[in-house]
């Protein structure tokens, strides 16, 4: 396997140091429906509905060296008590539970995973 050592990554217009690109930046993004059809992503695999209301589990491409990386979760909605919270982390997965105030329900989720690749 060939390797490429370079400090700076440009389109042209625009120089980012790859430092930033390796260790700062998104490594998995996802934004998906209420019946957990990805909208839009980024290194996802797939996502899977689950019978249980609310739950989506996200499968990433390109794992992460351990389940120690971190995710950011929002969902969707005009009620000011919806939230996202995430569970059964593994390198190459997480799981998202959606809420309307205390009750699991479909809803539009947008996550982001930072961390190590392996």
């Amino acid at each position: 396997m060939s390797k490429l050592n370079v400090s700076n990554i440009t389109d042209g217009t625009t120089t980012v140091g790859t430092n930033y690109v390796v260790n700062g930046s998104a490594k998995v993004w996802a934004r998906y429906d209420g019946d957990s059809v990805i909208v839009e992503s980024f290194n996802v695999s797939s996502t899977a509905d689950s019978s249980t209301a609310g739950l989506t589990t996200v499968n990433i491409t390109n794992a992460f060296d351990s389940a120690g990386y971190a995710i950011q979760g929002t969902c969707n909605g005009t009620s000011a008590d919806r939230f996202v919270t995430v569970s059964s982390i593994t390198s190459t997965s997480y799981k998202t539970y959606a809420f309307d105030g205390s009750v699991r329900t479909d809803l539009p989720v947008g996550t982001i995973a930072t961390g190590d690749l392996a």
